[in-house]
């Protein structure tokens, strides 16, 4: 065999070996599939991986629906193991406290394993975030920030208790935020963030309720068509935006305070406890002191007497005797 020979072969077991490595290490990673999804995933995330796909589906067919889209390409879900492997499948450095990320361009959605109970939420949150820019194609650009994360919190039913405090918290101190105000937040410090996060959800719930045939789809009808987002909103559901974000705001100014303040039947039931608590410790307190009377009258009688006359007897109030009126204090036999 000539030294060529020996050097092609040479090279063709090297790029063999290449192309070996990556095969073998893809092969490791575990895949579930269904009509619209694929999880990957590493053995032993196998039950997570499971509940991924069920609650992906649900989540998926939810999305369909309620964007009038139909999905005709499957979605990648990584579970992944690490963080460098999470900011690998992401194209990016991710701070640690990121748990999941969405890239609409690959159709991916990358997470870090989690509670079951967490991972159906998060992941149809991710899962919002891609079909809401597939809805809109290339003009998936003109989204506002609240709008995506808004349906994204509806679409996951992820609003709890400290989003209702943080509304509430805000309308008490006249600092709700308005539908031009809401993107900004997300940039501000963590209570304006959340608070952003809580009214999105709110105020996509609210579009949605003005129509609920058609939900959000005429407000993406016309920023699909390049209207601003308050213009788009006026045409979409007919009516003044400064009404519309009237009545919004007003709805979060009245339907939380609640969370940071008792109701009012609560608060009535507890100063009732409170009075009837001072009646009966003043009761007792009079109680107490004629019983305390009772008891210096008969001593008193006994340095007189001696001995407490067989009763039964009624001691009778009287001035204090003095003097010859010692001897006739009364005694009803």
């Amino acid at each position: 065999m000539s030294l060529a020979s020996v050097r092609i072969a040479l090279v063709l077991l090297l790029g063999a070996a290449v192309l070996v490595e990556p095969a073998a290490a893809q092969q490791a990673r575990h895949v579930l599939g269904s009509e619209h999804m694929r999880v990957l995933h590493w053995p032993e995330d196998v039950e997570l991986a499971e509940l991924a796909r069920t609650s992906g589906d649900r989540a998926l067919a939810r999305l369909e629906r309620m964007l009038d889209i139909d999905l005709d390409e499957r979605i990648d879900v990584y579970i992944v193991r690490s963080q460098q492997e999470f900011d690998e499948l992401t194209g990016m450095r991710n701070s640690p406290w990121i748990i999941g990320r969405a890239m609409s361009r690959l159709r991916r959605v990358v997470i870090k394993p989690m509670g079951t109970q967490r991972l159906p939420t998060l992941l149809a949150h991710e899962l919002a975030h891609i079909m809401l820019d597939l809805r809109m194609g290339e003009e998936a650009h003109t989204l506002p920030r609240w709008l995506h994360e808004g349906l994204a919190k509806y679409a996951s039913d992820d609003f709890d208790e400290a989003d209702r405090r943080i509304i509430a918290q805000a309308a008490v101190a006249d600092e709700l935020l308005t539908i031009d105000e809401l993107d900004a937040a997300f940039l501000g410090d963590s209570e304006q963030m959340m608070l952003a996060y809580a009214q999105s959800y709110t105020l996509v719930r609210h579009l949605g309720d003005l129509r609920p045939a058609e939900g959000i789809s005429p407000v993406l009808d016309q920023l699909e068509r390049g209207r601003d987002v308050r213009l788009a909103l006026g045409l979409a559901y007919q009516r003044p935006v400064p009404q519309m974000e009237s009545e919004w705001l007003e709805q979060l100014r009245s339907g939380y305070i609640e969370h940071i303040a008792p109701p009012l039947s609560e608060t009535l039931i507890g100063a009732l406890f409170v009075i009837a608590f001072l009646i009966a410790l003043l009761l007792s307190r009079r109680r107490s002191a004629r019983i305390r009377e009772r008891m210096e009258r008969e001593e008193r009688l006994r340095a007189e007497f001696g001995v407490l006359p067989t009763g039964p007897y009624t001691l009778i109030d009287s001035a204090e005797p003095s003097g010859a009126e010692e001897a006739d204090r009364t005694i009803i036999e």
